[in-house]
């Protein structure tokens, strides 16, 4: 097995971290009673954003 490149690691660690945001967004605003509001902004803002993918019609 090939081992990774420490630039490799800390790249897929700031990927995680970015997607821990997103995360965090997501379920502040589920919380916060704004799921719409937040879907409609994402989609209008961000059509190749996982949400808008998933949550595509």
């Amino acid at each position: 097995m090939k081992k990774e490149t420490s630039s490799n690691v800390l790249e897929k660690i700031d990927i995680a971290r970015e997607r821990i945001k997103e995360l965090e967004t997501m379920i502040n605003l589920w919380e916060g009673g704004k799921v719409a509001s937040f879907w409609d902004t994402e989609c209008s803002t961000n059509r190749s954003s996982p949400s808008y993918l998933l949550f595509n019609d």
